[in-house]
């Protein structure tokens, strides 16, 4: 056997030694971490939907009440210059 096949062993053995001493990390940490960002966008997404909905109501109820207050008013029919109204004899 070569010094170096020995040193490589040797290695490989500390290393394991190492990764066995010290107790393995949890997943769950990771888990709860990505769940709790998840939530937040979650939410923040609702909210700017909440808010979009709110303000394409707003502009459409306010176009709608313009369109109503136009066809409300009445249009007086034409009338000449004595007051008479026009009549159209081409028809």
């Amino acid at each position: 056997m070569s010094p170096s096949a020995d040193h490589c062993s040797a290695y490989g053995q500390a290393a394991l030694a190492t990764t066995a001493a010290r107790p393995p990390r949890g997943f769950w940490p990771s888990i709860v971490r990505i769940a709790f960002v998840e939530v937040v966008l979650l939410l923040a997404l609702a909210g700017l939907f909440v808010s979009y909905l709110n303000w394409s109501s707003e502009a459409t109820f306010a176009e709608f009440l313009a369109a109503s207050k136009a066809q409300t008013t009445p249009v007086a029919p034409p009338t000449a210059a004595g007051g008479r109204p026009v009549c159209n004899r081409s028809a």
